[in-house]
C-alpha cells in the first residue's frame, strides 16, 4: 500500500436468510465503495465460498470470534478482495487541498462495486449505477423544522465543519466526532454527534426539543450543572446532518467496573455531581429520558456528566411504562447510584 493513503472497511451488513452481503469502504482520499456481494457470483470456486460464508456467518452471530475465525480476518478477506479495484478507482495520486470538511465526509465521490470469482480468481468491478441501496445519513426536515431550529440554535453547513483526526491513517475513514468551527477569527471544538442512516426523524426531533428546552432553561454553568450543550445543527441538503456539542475531553463512561476501580470519594463525587443535575432538569420539567450508567460521561478532570436527551429508554434500567417520566428518571438513577455505593 502507498505511503500515507490508506483505505477500510467501515460497515457490513448481512441478511438472516439471505446469503448476501453489503459493505461499505472508505478511502483516505475521500471516496467511498458501496459493495455487494453474492456468492450465485462465484463459479466453480469452493474455497472461495466456503471463506466468504466463514465471514457471513461471523457477520450473522454478532460475536467478536466463531470458530477461531475473527471479525478481523473477515474484514481483511473482504478488504484483500477489493483491494485492487479501490486502489485502481481511488488512486493515491488523487489527494485533498484543503483540512477535510464534514462535507468531504457526508458528500464523497462513490463507487457501486460487487464481486465475481471463476476458478477461485477474484474478479472486483464496478457497477455502472450510482444506486448504492444505503440509506441517507439524513433526517428530513422542512422549512418549517429549519425556521424553529434558527429560533434557537444556529445552523451550519457541512463545508463549514472541520474534521479533527489524531491519526493520519482513519482521515475520511473513522466517523467524525471531534470537529472545529470558526467564529470570530477563532476555532472552537465541538462534539459532532451524527443522526446517520438508523436515527429515525422522530427520535432526532425528540432531541432537539429536549435540548431545546435545556438552553431555553439557561442552566447555571458547571460545575453546578453538567449536561452537554448542544450548540448547533448541521444542515445539509437532503436534511439535517447532526449536532454539535460542547467539547468534553472524555476519560471515560460510567460502568460497574469503572466504579469499582475507583476511590470512594471519586464515587460521592459522581453520585453528587448527577443527582445535582438530575435535580435541576426535573425543576425545569426536563426528562432525562434514558437513564443509565452508560449515559453519563466523566471528564479527564474526574467529573461526572449527564449525556444523551433521545428519549428512548434502555430495558434493565427503565421500565416501559415507566419511559419519559420523572419517575422513570428515577428509576434509573437509582441504579446507577447503586453502581456508586
Amino acid at each position: 500500500m502507498e505511503e500515507g493513503y490508506y483505505f477500510d472497511l467501515t460497515l457490513w451488513q448481512c441478511h438472516e436468510t439471505e446469503d448476501d452481503v453489503s459493505l461499505i469502504f472508505r478511502t483516505t482520499n475521500g471516496r467511498i465503495f458501496y459493495c455487494h456481494l453474492d456468492p450465485t457470483q462465484f463459479i466453480r470456486s469452493p474455497k472461495a465460498t466456503e471463506e466468504y460464508f466463514k465471514c457471513i456467518n461471523l457477520c450473522r452471530s454478532d460475536e467478536e470470534e466463531l470458530d477461531g475465525f475473527y471479525v478481523e480476518d473477515a474484514w481483511a478477506w473482504f478488504s484483500n478482495a477489493f483491494e485492487p479495484l479501490i486502489h485502481e478507482l481511488a488512486p493515491s495520486t488523487l489527494t485533498l487541498d484543503h483540512r477535510p470538511t464534514l462535507s468531504d465526509y457526508l458528500f464523497a465521490p462513490y463507487f457501486v462495486c460487487t464481486l465475481d470469482a471463476v476458478d477461485e480468481e477474484m474478479n472486483p468491478r464496478r457497477l455502472d449505477t450510482q444506486d448504492h441501496g444505503w440509506g441517507a445519513p439524513f433526517v428530513r426536515a422542512d422549512q418549517q423544522n429549519l425556521d424553529n431550529l434558527r429560533q434557537w440554535t444556529r445552523l451550519y453547513q457541512p463545508s463549514e465543519v472541520e474534521l479533527c483526526y489524531d491519526n493520519h491513517k482513519t482521515v475520511l475513514i473513522q466517523p467524525p466526532s471531534r470537529v472545529t468551527v470558526s467564529s470570530d477569527d477563532t476555532q472552537v471544538t465541538f462534539f459532532f454527534k451524527a443522526f446517520g442512516r438508523t436515527f429515525s426523524r422522530q427520535h432526532a426531533m425528540k432531541e432537539l426539543d429536549t435540548l431545546k428546552k435545556i438552553a431555553a432553561a439557561q442552566f447555571p454553568p458547571p460545575p453546578e450543572v453538567r449536561v452537554c450543550r448542544l450548540h448547533g445543527v448541521v444542515q445539509a441538503e437532503e436534511g439535517l446532518a447532526g449536532m454539535l456539542f460542547s467539547w468534553i475531553d472524555v476519560k471515560a463512561f460510567l460502568s460497574r467496573g469503572l466504579a469499582e476501580d475507583s476511590p470512594v470519594e471519586l464515587r460521592i463525587r459522581w453520585r453528587e455531581q448527577i443527582k445535582a443535575t438530575l435535580e435541576w432538569l426535573h425543576k425545569c420539567e426536563i426528562i432525562w429520558g434514558d437513564a443509565k450508567a452508560e449515559n453519563i460521561l466523566i471528564d479527564k478532570e474526574n467529573n461526572a456528566w449527564v449525556i444523551d436527551f433521545g428519549g428512548s429508554y434502555t430495558p434493565g434500567w427503565v421500565d416501559e411504562e415507566k419511559a419519559g417520566t420523572v419517575e422513570g428518571d428515577m428509576q434509573g438513577f437509582k441504579k446507577i447510584m447503586e453502581i456508586l455505593n
